[in-house]
C-alpha cells in the first residue's frame, strides 16, 4: 500500500513540541508511513492569522521551513530513504522511495505581499500553497468572509500566476466562493484542494458544493478528502471511516470518473478525526474498506496515483 496524502499539519506540532518526523506520538510519522507500505506526505506550514497581519509571515514561515529542512537532512543523515519531491523527476521516481515528502504552505500571508518572497520559497523548496487560510490575507478572501463576496485580489491573480510559472499547485482549501471560481478562471494549470469534503453530505463552510466539485472535475484538478471529523458529519462523534466513503463515492459519482479524488487527511490538524482513523497507521484499515467497495485500480488511483498524476501536470 502506497498512500499519497495531500495535507497534514505536523510540521507546527515538531516545531512546538521539539519533536521528531521520524517518530512520534502525533497522528503521523515517517516510521508508520513506512511500515504502512510508504508513501508521499505533503508537509504543510500554517501560519496563523496573527503572525501576517502586520507582515510576520515570511518571518514566521521561514522558522518552520527551517524544522523542516532539518528533520529532512536529520533523516538522510540516518540512513533513512525519503525523498524531497521538487520536481516532475521526483515525482517520477516517488514509487522508488520507501517514503516522500512535499513542502506546502498553508496560508497565503506567508508571503507578506511579496513576489519576491513567493519566488525565494520555491527556490527552498515549497510546491503547494494555500492561497488563504480561513481569514482574509492579501490575496483573497477566506470563508470566514464568505458574506463579503470578496474574489481574488489584482495581487491575488499576480500570485496564481506566479505559480503556474514557477509550477506550484495553487489549493483552494479555505478560500471563499468568490475566490474559488476566480482561481478556476485564473489559472492556466489544474488546481486542487488539498483538504475538503462535500457541501451535500455536511453543510460545513470549508466544504465544496456540487458545483466546485465539478469545476475541479472539468480543471483536471484534485480533490483530497478530509479526516476532519466536523467536515465528515454534522456531528462529529459520528464521523468514521464509512464517513471518507460516503463523501468519496459523493464526489466520484458527481464527476464520473475517478480522476479526480485523493486523500488529505489534516492529521495533526484536527481535534475531531474519525473515532477509528487515528493517525497514518489507519489508513490500512480505511483502504481496506474501500477495497470492497471500489475496484483495484479505483483504489490505486485514490490512494497514490491521481495526486503523483497532478503533480506530473504542474511541476
Amino acid at each position: 500500500m502506497f498512500i499519497c496524502d495531500c495535507h497534514c499539519d505536523t510540521l507546527t506540532e515538531l516545531y512546538k513540541k521539539g519533536t521528531s518526523i521520524y517518530a512520534n506520538d502525533q497522528h503521523f510519522d515517517i516510521q508508520r508511513l513506512i511500515e504502512l507500505g510508504g508513501g508521499l506526505q505533503f508537509c504543510a506550514i500554517y501560519v496563523p492569522t496573527q503572525e501576517f497581519r502586520y507582515y510576520g509571515g515570511l518571518r514566521y514561515t521561514l522558522q518552520y521551513l527551517d524544522k523542516y529542512l532539518q528533520e529532512v537532512k536529520k533523516l538522510h543523515a540516518d540512513g533513512i530513504d525519503v525523498l524531497q519531491v521538487r520536481t516532475k523527476e521526483d515525482v517520477a521516481d516517488v514509487l522508488n522511495h520507501k517514503a516522500a515528502t512535499l513542502l506546502a504552505i498553508e496560508e497565503g500571508g506567508a508571503i507578506d505581499g511579496s513576489l519576491e518572497a513567493l519566488r525565494c520559497l520555491y527556490e527552498l523548496g515549497v510546491r503547494a500553497m494555500t492561497l488563504t487560510w480561513s481569514n482574509r490575507n492579501d490575496i483573497a478572501d477566506g470563508v470566514n468572509e464568505e458574506k463579503s463576496g470578496g474574489g481574488l485580489t489584482v495581487f491575488g491573480r499576480q500570485v496564481v500566476a506566479e505559480m503556474n510559472k514557477l509550477g506550484m499547485l495553487v489549493d483552494v482549501s479555505h478560500i471563499a466562493p468568490a475566490g474559488f471560481w476566480d482561481v478556476i478562471e485564473a489559472s492556466s494549470k489544474p488546481i486542487i484542494a488539498t483538504h475538503s469534503n462535500a457541501k451535500a453530505l455536511c453543510p460545513h463552510p470549508r466544504n465544496l458544493d456540487d458545483q466546485q466539485i465539478k469545476a475541479i472535475n472539468e480543471n483536471d484538478g484534485l480533490i483530497g478528502i478530509t479526516f476532519a471529523g466536523q467536515f465528515l458529519e454534522n456531528d462529529y462523534n459520528d464521523a468514521c471511516i464509512e464517513s471518507v466513503y460516503r463523501h468519496i463515492d459523493h464526489m466520484l459519482n458527481l464527476m464520473g470518473n475517478d480522476d479526480h479524488i485523493g486523500f488529505g487527511s489534516d492529521f495533526d490538524g484536527i481535534s475531531h478525526p474519525p473515532y477509528n482513523i487515528q493517525g497514518v497507521q489507519d489508513y490500512k484499515p480505511l483502504v481496506d474498506f474501500l477495497a470492497t467497495k471500489y475496484s483495484d485500480s479505483t483504489i490505486a488511483k485514490i490512494t497514490h496515483q491521481n495526486v503523483l498524476s497532478l503533480l506530473g501536470k504542474v511541476l
